[in-house]
C-alpha cells in the first residue's frame, strides 16, 4: 500500500498519510459494529485518536468511553486499548503515533481497496492468523 492508497485492514478502511520522520498518521473509516483489534498496547509508541465524524467507543486500560466528532484521546505507551463503532453509520477518525514506524503494520496487512472482496479478505481467518502471529514485529502486543 503506498502512502496515499486506501486498504482494508481487519474490516476498517485505512488511508496512510505522508508525514515527516517524527510520527505516523492514518485516516480510518470504521463501518458499523466492526470491532477493532483485540485489546493491545505499544511499548514505545504514544498513540492518539481524533474523531472527525460519527461516534467511536474506545477502551483504554479497561475503561470504555464513547467519543464523538471533535473528541480526542492520547494514549501513553503501554496503555491497553481497542475500539468499536457501535452505531449504524460509518465513523471517520484519524489515529497517529510517535515515534513513527507502526504504519508498516498497515502496509503489511492491508488489502488494497481495488482488490475484489477486499473488505471480506481483510477479516479472513488466514489474514487474522497472520496478524496474530506477526503483530509484535510491528510493536503491537496483544494483552493477555
Amino acid at each position: 500500500m503506498s502512502a496515499t492508497e486506501s486498504a482494508w485492514v481487519l474490516g476498517h478502511k485505512v488511508r496512510r498519510w505522508c508525514t515527516d520522520d517524527a510520527y505516523g498518521l492514518i485516516e480510518v473509516v470504521s463501518p458499523p459494529r466492526v470491532p477493532g483489534p483485540p485489546p493491545h498496547f505499544h511499548r514505545t509508541e504514544r498513540e492518539f485518536f481524533f474523531i472527525m465524524r460519527g461516534k467511536l467507543d474506545v477502551m483504554v486500560n479497561g475503561d470504555w468511553r464513547t467519543m464523538g466528532a471533535g473528541d480526542w484521546v492520547e494514549l501513553p505507551a503501554g496503555a491497553v486499548h481497542t475500539f468499536i463503532n457501535n452505531t449504524g453509520d460509518d465513523t471517520v477518525w484519524v489515529t497517529g503515533w510517535r515515534p513513527k514506524g507502526f504504519e508498516r503494520f498497515f502496509a503489511e496487512f492491508g488489502v488494497p481497496t481495488d482488490t475484489p472482496g477486499a473488505r471480506e479478505l481483510s477479516t479472513s481467518d488466514g489474514l487474522v492468523q497472520r496478524v496474530a502471529e506477526n503483530c509484535e514485529r510491528f510493536g503491537m502486543y496483544i494483552s493477555r
